[in-house]
């Protein structure tokens, strides 16, 4: 899965927003003099391996729908392994 820049930017700002809410409740403006961000490498790694993971969890539930759907379409007993 290719993550654009824009994506990143977004993933990046939600978890910045996500640890601010915790500590002070208010929105963070991206990329200002006062506020620029940071984003360590562990903190991107972290978002790519997140990502990575969703993207393979939903490959494999719509694998195994078309799977189901094919079995069906055969009149077959679907098996999961």
């Amino acid at each position: 899965m290719r993550i654009t820049a824009r994506n990143l930017r977004r993933i990046i700002l939600e978890e910045m927003a996500k640890a601010d809410r915790n500590s002070q409740r208010r929105q963070i403006q991206e990329g200002t003099a006062e506020r620029p961000i940071n984003a360590s490498p562990a903190l991107i790694n972290r978002i790519i391996k997140e990502e990575l993971a969703k993207f393979q969890q939903q490959k494999r539930l719509s694998e195994a729908r078309r799977r189901k759907a094919l079995a069906k379409k055969r009149n077959e007993t679907v098996y999961y392994y």
